[in-house]
């Protein structure tokens, strides 16, 4: 039996924990994470999966903010999406997507991410956690996935993020990264919090947690240029070695759409193979076949083996399929018929469906199901496009006399589904599906479709979620792309309602990004191309062609197409008006018949570009098919941006003449104009004047101070040497030395060397301190206490020094050794003879502009004479005093005694320091 137990345990690390743990383990960011490295993680709702009810998913951000001394750590935590899939007792399903709320026109505040504050202990467990917002953050409005069944619409209010719920999700992961359990991300939480947890983001690497990789036997060049990989997420090109295999790995954080696609020969027929999969977190497949019979001979192992047989067997439907696609400019069709090839190879997908039922999980099954569904719906929209709306050739009516089901199976479908947004599929799907609709209104109303507005509205109407948003984007960018700067402010506000309403960071920066490069085309601004790579490797500088207004087209469409522009070029002054023309180069494109024709203009420069010239489309929202024009001054600056002659739009000669009017016209100003200018050299003279005289008074003034600080700073210096002689008498050095040796002669060496080294500090001190006229006051401190300590070795007194909490003495500078004269007296005069009996006390406060340095001794006192015989030291403090003094401030020393015996002495330093 421990033998089964040992070998079974053997086998979960051969064959599960490769692909899910081992890779990770090896790239582990968690216990090596500094305040600001975060992860995200995916945090789905297991407790009512399989019930009816609610199920939330929450993408969370955690990052580490802080580690205090008591190793608890701070995290922020902020919910970057949160999705709801609510099911009622009807079997009503309804949902929720923070990425894509309801849309609100208007909206005064963009929609703000929950977020909170948590501090967590050594063993995980969450000390505190508070809102962001210090509040509940509001309900969620659930409203219905699929398309409406019944009269009336159903939505419902669940209770929103909460601080309960922030700490269900948070703690299991916090509980296991302090165990530093590596596995937390693989599900096995789901006992304790009611949710499955998967690592979707980090500032860190992230390993892989997915691999496919294979091997096509007797490959060859054919096959290794026509077989390719995806994984819905991961952009990583996958590798075909000369021997046929190939491998792509990658991380995901939930269920992905995934595909191996393969162009190949056989018997001379040319086909093309795509084995669609569907991979989820932790899966690995090893796929091999043999080139002659790529289909036949295919075969898996790994632990997604069902998943891809399923995919296989789709794939040989696919082979087999009814439905055959009908060509542009076909002449013979048939709605009905093409209607009932689609339900014959509808029945074909049920049948390998059944098969597969219970072998494989259901969200395996439902994508698949849910991704046939919209392909077989973009078929008929294709059908659509391609014959014009129209059931058979005879019939002259769009969207008449198509079968009775026929545009049911584009109309229920589940549009506004949340889980598959970023499938390429559903975006196929969703372009066409906006064409159809905007075909289908102007039927309807008689108007004219594909303007900004009226799509606007259209989606408002009939889109919800994801399906909304990005046809909301697209909008724009296609707008943006066709504009000029003045049409595109129009759509301001609709801009600013966008980028409020959606939290998708892939939608709204792509979009941010074309609205800033738009800005950088308003008339007035420079041209923000300065130059651009040619195809034959070199470089056209624009700067060249100052001087003249200048008209610039970039032709990005086939060469023969910018021949409109010869008629406007021989209508203008070659002498006024340099031509630019810009032509892509394609190798399939028809050689340009008109080229020559440019070449032999006096006024005009022809020059072609590759397509992969990024700068040219960053910086003029350029694409496929554009041809576009922008007159510019003699300066550059630009007059008209984006004068858009593509194919769809009639060539604008009324807007380019015009344009080149105001680009010739002369710098003239009108009345307001010369009014405005009059008015600001005004305003200008006077302002220069009254500055010029407040600036001559401040430097009189300033050169006034400058030159009494120099005679005081002079002063001072040579007062500052009488000083140190004064403070460092021979007496006082002779008998530091002398206690010093006595020390030594006493053999208390340890003590010899403590004052030996004291004093070497404070002769340091007072020599550094000399070529200073003024030193902070903490160095002051240091010094006049190295003193005392000194003067402690011979009489033995008690010293405390305090200073007021409001006082920086790193900032506060005094005149260097000025209150070293009251120590000294005090010491000498005051607490000599009182032994361990004598007190000395400084205190330092803060009066406004004055520092208040007070010395106090608690000694036989000052007899009434003695006032008038103040020593040397106390005449250079007063004289040092009355150096800083001015009309606004005014130093002083003051010496309080008593008239009794031993009653001490209080000398008070008052200091400007301001």
């Amino acid at each position: 039996m421990k033998q089964i137990k040992i070998f079974g345990l053997l086998a979960f690390f051969m064959f599960c924990m490769p692909y899910v743990l081992s890779a990770q383990m090896k790239n582990n960011g968690f216990s090596t994470m500094k305040p600001g490295n975060w992860f995200e993680v995916l945090a789905a709702d297991t407790a009512n999966m399989f019930i009816a009810g609610e199920r939330f998913r929450h993408n969370v951000k955690y990052e580490l903010q802080s580690t205090d001394r008591d190793g608890n750590k701070n995290y922020k935590l902020t919910f970057e999406r949160t999705r709801l899939v609510y099911t009622i007792p009807n079997n009503t399903i309804l949902g929720y997507d923070s990425y894509y709320p309801a849309f609100r026109q208007g909206l005064a505040h963009e929609a703000v991410k929950p977020t909170f504050y948590a501090k967590v202990d050594k063993i995980g467990k969450i000390l505190s956690i508070i809102s962001k917002e210090k509040a509940e953050y509001p309900k969620l409005e659930a409203t219905e996935i699929a398309q409406r069944k019944e009269y009336g619409g159903i939505s419902v209010m669940v209770d929103g993020l909460n601080i309960v719920r922030a700490t269900k999700i948070s703690e299991p992961i916090f509980t296991a990264l302090a165990k530093g359990d590596d596995n937390w991300y693989s599900g096995h939480l789901n006992k304790y919090s009611g949710f499955s947890y998967t690592l979707n983001a980090a500032s860190f690497p992230l390993s892989d947690n997915v691999v496919v990789e294979g091997k096509i036997l007797n490959n060859n060049d054919q096959i290794r240029k026509g077989l390719g990989m995806f994984i819905q997420g991961i952009v990583n090109n996958v590798q075909i070695n000369n021997d046929g295999s190939f491998k792509m790995t990658g991380h995901i954080a939930e269920g992905a759409g995934a595909g191996l696609y393969c162009k190949y020969e056989k018997e001379g027929r040319k086909y093309a193979m795509n084995i669609p999969l569907y991979l989820q977190p932790g899966d690995s497949l090893t796929i091999s076949a043999d080139r002659h019979d790529i289909l036949n001979t295919m075969k898996f192992s790994g632990n997604a083996v069902k998943k891809a047989m399923y995919g296989l067997a789709l794939a040989k439907m696919e082979q087999q399929k009814k439905t055959i696609e009908i060509p542009h400019g076909a002449t013979t069709f048939s709605a009905e018929n093409y209607a009932k090839d689609q339900q014959l190879d509808k029945a074909a997908f049920d049948q390998i469906t059944r098969t597969f039922h219970n072998q494989i999980p259901k969200a395996v099954l439902e994508y698949h199901n849910i991704k046939f569904t919209f392909e077989q719906a973009k078929e008929r929209l294709d059908f659509l496009s391609k014959t014009h709306f129209k059931s058979t050739p005879e019939n002259t009516e769009i969207f008449e006399k198509f079968p009775n089901q026929f545009f049911s199976a584009i109309d229920t479908l589940p549009v506004l589904m949340i889980d598959y947004n970023a499938a390429s599929w559903y975006d196929s799907f969703l372009n066409s599906y906006g064409v159809y609709q905007s075909f289908k209104t102007a039927k309807l109303n008689g108007g004219s479709n594909g303007f900004f507005l009226g799509d606007y509205v259209l989606s408002l109407n009939y889109l919800r979620r994801y399906p909304l948003y990005r046809a909301l984007a697209e909008g724009f960018e296609d707008e943006l792309g066709e504009s000029n700067w003045r049409t595109a402010q129009t759509l301001n506000p609709y801009y600013y309602d966008f980028m409020k309403n959606c939290g998708d960071t892939l939608l709204t920066k792509a979009l941010a990004e074309k609205w800033r490069i738009l800005s950088t085309l308003a008339p007035g601004k420079y041209f923000p191309l300065k130059s651009i790579q040619l195809a034959d490797g070199k470089t056209l500088d624009f700067s060249k062609y100052k001087g003249k207004a200048t008209s610039v087209t970039f032709n990005f469409h086939y060469p023969d197409k910018a021949k409109f522009l010869l008629e406007r070029i021989k209508k203008q002054d070659a002498s006024k008006v340099q031509f630019i023309v810009v032509n892509i180069k394609e190798l399939d494109d028809p050689k340009s018949t008109i080229a020559d024709e440019f070449k032999k203009l006096s006024n005009v420069t022809y020059v072609e570009v590759n397509r992969d010239d990024q700068n040219i489309e960053d910086f003029l929202l350029m694409s496929n098919f554009d041809i576009k024009t922008f007159v510019l001054d003699d300066e550059h600056r630009i007059v008209e941006d984006n004068i858009n002659d593509s194919p769809n739009n009639l060539p604008q000669d009324e807007l380019f003449e015009k344009s080149i009017e105001r680009a010739l016209a002369p710098k003239k100003m009108g009345k307001a104009q010369k009014a405005e200018l009059i008015k600001t050299i005004g305003w200008s003279v006077g302002s220069i004047l009254f500055a010029s005289m407040i600036f001559f008074w401040i430097y009189k003034a300033r050169i006034s101070t400058i030159k009494r600080k120099e005679a005081l700073k002079r002063q001072i210096k040579e007062l500052e040497i009488k000083a140190i002689r004064s403070q460092m008498n021979p007496h006082f050095i002779f008998n530091a030395l002398n206690s010093i040796q006595s020390l030594i002669n006493t053999k208390q060496y340890k003590q010899a060397n403590i004052y030996l080294e004291k004093f070497s500090l404070l002769m340091r001190s007072v020599l550094n301190n000399s070529e200073k006229v003024f030193v902070s006051l903490s160095d002051e401190l240091k010094a006049v206490t190295l003193y005392t300590e000194l003067e402690k070795l011979r009489f033995d007194f008690a010293f405390e020094i305090s200073i007021d909490d409001d006082i920086n003495a790193d900032l506060t500078e005094i005149p260097g050794m000025i209150s070293q004269p009251l120590i000294e007296n005090a010491i000498l005069h005051g607490i000599a003879r009182k032994g361990s009996a004598g007190l000395l006390q400084v205190t330092i406060t803060k009066d406004g502009r004055y520092l208040r340095i007070a010395v106090a001794d608690n000694g036989a006192g000052w007899k009434e004479k003695d006032e008038t015989q103040k020593g040397f030291g106390l005449k250079l403090v007063e004289e040092r005093l009355n150096l800083l003094n001015t009309n606004d401030v005014q130093g002083k020393l003051e010496i309080n005694h008593s008239m009794e015996a031993h009653s001490g002495v209080v000398a008070i330093l008052t200091i400007p320091i301001d």
